[in-house]
């Protein structure tokens, strides 16, 4: 978007306030609050109704762009400044931050909104750009006049780049980390060819997935939320490999089962799917709110066979076992990073260490919910082996009357024995592990 073109000068300059502005918010709560980014920015977008879609596009793209590079970015700082901003004190004057957000937007490969912003800041005219972030990122300490060679791996901090499992393509994962990640569908009608017929009236390129019924990649400038498809309830915006981990419990038409940490119940919607609107899942969580829209989505879609039921995070306490236990444990979210960019630098190394422990204790609170014979299945969107592999086999190791069951992986057919984490390069996704454990008495 060439925003410089379309706009006249004062009233690029009027966006430009507006996206220092909201800069700064996102700054100052994301890395002092640890709140998300776009949450931030929708309140600052509520806040402040003059922003029109344009403003709102331009000041989001530059925003995501920067903290997507942050890595790169603080280096450009004085340490004593750079510290200032990741505690959320953010001293930054007018020209420091537009010229952190235009080189955010520099190294992400949008030339116009870079310039743009240099123009009006009356930078120095940019360089031609070289084909890579990191390249770019290289050209960006040049013109600071920094004497720095960055590489892909300052995107992580240090602690995190020593924790990465081994068995991860790092090179791969740290270009995918680069990359904006693709939106995700998951079909819930009968008819999917006029869910992705609406899709593509609205411009959206839409690809659905060689292998995974029902799963499509969508990329698109408009609001699916809006669709009349969406709120009739056929289809549903889930990530790929979130789509996966139903898909590995496998649950079967007329079977109970439990989901107790459903949250918003993407999960619980597919479960419910896959049993063909037969039996029962059980859909719980801690927090009451989550599942007011749970029961919005399910009703929405027509779901009979899905029940709502907050708890205390304590024991379970039901009076039958059920078929099927899935726990879509709290975690890090270390493999949905490139939809939440910057929050690799907001993550505390002890965070790892406290959540692996409540990782733990709710295992052991629905061990007991499963029948003999029964599955549980344990998944998380993290990358690190203290919250996925670690957790499961201290479980196993305390409960004998569980196995790992192997099951195939949906992305390409492989035999996986037990345990599985989904890397983005398996198929434009988030990362994603789970395991799969049959109760054998």
């Amino acid at each position: 978007m060439n925003n410089r073109k379309q706009l006249a000068p004062e009233k690029f300059r009027a966006q430009l306030n507006l996206l220092n502005d909201g800069a700064r918010k996102v700054l100052a709560s994301g890395f002092g609050r640890k709140m998300p980014a776009d949450r931030i920015l929708s309140a600052y977008f509520r806040e402040n109704r003059r922003c029109g879609s344009r403003d709102r596009a331009f000041i989001s793209e530059t925003v995501y762009a920067s903290l997507r590079f942050w890595g790169f970015l603080r280096q450009y700082l004085p340490e004593n400044r750079r510290d200032e901003v990741e505690s959320g004190n953010i001293r930054l004057t007018g020209k420091e931050l537009s010229a952190l957000l235009m080189a955010g937007c520099f190294i992400a490969g949008n030339q116009a909104n870079a310039a743009a912003i240099a123009e009006a800041c009356t930078m120095p005219q940019l360089p031609h750009t070289l084909n890579n972030p990191c390249a770019r990122a290289n050209q960006m300490a040049v013109y600071f006049g920094c004497d720095l060679k960055l590489q892909d791996s300052d995107l992580l901090p240090g602690w995190i780049k020593e924790m990465l499992p081994d068995n991860l393509d790092k090179e791969n994962f740290l270009k995918m980390l680069s990359l904006r990640p693709p939106m995700w569908i998951r079909i819930q009608s009968d008819d999917p060819e006029s869910v992705f017929e609406e899709l593509r009236s609205c411009n959206a390129l839409v690809s659905p997935h060689p292998v995974i019924p029902g799963a499509a990649e969508v990329r698109a400038k408009i609001n699916l939320y809006t669709l009349e498809n969406f709120k009739a309830g056929k289809f549903e915006i889930q990530d790929l490999a979130s789509q996966c981990v139903s898909i590995v419990a496998a649950p079967k038409p007329g079977e109970r089962w439990l989901d107790p940490c459903a949250g918003a119940g993407g999960k619980t919607l597919h479960i419910a799917q896959l049993m063909n609107r037969k039996g029962c899942v059980v859909a719980g969580d801690i927090r009451a709110a989550k599942l007011d829209d749970l029961r919005l989505r399910a009703r929405r879609a027509g779901f009979p066979n899905i029940m709502t039921k907050a708890h205390d995070g304590g024991p379970w306490k039901g009076k039958h076992q059920v078929d099927g236990v899935l726990i879509d444990a709290p975690c890090s979210c270390s493999g949905v990073w490139r939809r939440n960019p910057g929050a690799q630098w907001k993550l505390d190394k002890a965070e790892i260490t406290e959540l692996s422990a409540v990782q733990e204790s709710i295992l052991e609170n629905y061990a007991s919910a499963v029948r003999p014979g029964g599955v549980l299945v344990y998944a998380t969107c993290s990358l690190f082996d203290e919250e996925n592999s670690a957790v499961v086999k201290k479980f196993l190791s305390r409960h004998d009357e569980y196995k790992l069951d192997p099951f195939e992986n949906p992305v390409n057919g492989k035999i996986a024995p037990g345990m599985l984490r989904i890397d983005s390069i398996d198929g434009d996704c988030d990362a994603l592990f789970m395991a799969k454990m049959r109760r054998v008495r």
